[in-house]
């Protein structure tokens, strides 16, 4: 038996999102995919930034997207959310491709990596201008915009230009964006990067008001964290999926979500 061998043979394989342990992979197991990736091939040059990426996510998930720095986060992140072209695969969002999704303007909330913002605008104009565009009407994006900015402690900023607000605040703003009426679909690339523990707390609160309906995906480096907002991980490294499953299925579920990741990323890496 080799090395590869020997290390599976330590326990069963993770379940694929949206499956027991126990049971067979299919389209009843799911509930059908709000999220469908196949075969997804990635270039920036070689070696490939994705490889070969397939995935199936439930509506009203609440997934953790990890792995190390350069193993392909952003990039599937990308990709999802019709950012990028890839060379190979398709992705599918609630059964349509990327562009065909976006034509609804309340379908998707991405905070994309950086959390970029219009450093000459303010905090209120990004809002009011996004819930224009999502078509909120004025009356409700009004309460949208006083719901968030007590939710995320802005009220005080809601009248800086983003040019002036530290990265915490950039980040809060950057995230009211992306909650901004409830989409279907949030996409969330480091969300509390920069944020201090009271403001990580408001974040939480803000996913766990989600409605059921609402599927989650969060890129993060900080495991305890983004397990306390999720209930199930992928796992990507090299440009690979090397593990998936619920966090219940995984060695260390969400009570030591590290052990769940080194225990994924070494396997995958050894393999």
């Amino acid at each position: 038996m080799g090395k590869k061998d020997a290390k599976i043979a330590k326990g069963p394989a993770l379940p694929a999102l949206g499956q027991t342990a126990g049971t067979a992979p299919g389209p009843d197991s799911t509930g059908g995919a709000f999220i469908e990736v196949k075969g997804l091939d990635v270039y920036f040059g070689r070696p490939r930034a994705l490889a070969k990426v397939s995935l199936e996510v439930p509506k009203g998930a609440r997934v953790a997207l990890l792995g190390p720095n350069g193993a392909g986060k952003s990039t599937l992140i990308k990709a999802i959310c019709g950012a990028l072209d890839p060379a190979a695969g398709s992705v599918r969002l609630d059964g349509r491709r990327p562009e065909e999704a976006l034509l609804d303007p309340g379908f998707l909330g991405w905070l994309p990596e950086g959390a970029p913002l219009n450093s000459e605008l303010t905090v209120r104009e990004h809002l009011e201008l996004t819930y224009r565009l999502r078509g909120l009407g004025k009356v409700r994006g009004r309460r949208e915009i006083e719901r968030l900015s007590q939710a995320l402690n802005l009220s005080k900023k809601l009248d800086r230009l983003s040019g002036a607000l530290s990265m915490g605040s950039k980040r809060q703003a950057a995230l009211a964006l992306a909650f901004l009426g409830t989409p279907e679909l949030l996409v969330l690339d480091e969300p509390t990067s920069s944020l201090d523990p009271d403001e990580i707390r408001r974040f939480n609160r803000l996913v766990e008001a989600l409605p059921p309906t609402a599927t989650l995906i969060v890129s993060s480096h900080i495991l305890s964290e983004v397990a306390a907002v999720t209930d199930r991980a992928i796992f990507l490294n090299r440009g690979q999926i090397v593990g998936q499953g619920g966090w219940e299925d995984l060695p260390g579920g969400k009570a030591d979500p590290s052990k769940s990741y080194f225990g994924v990323i070494d396997d995958g890496q050894a393999g």
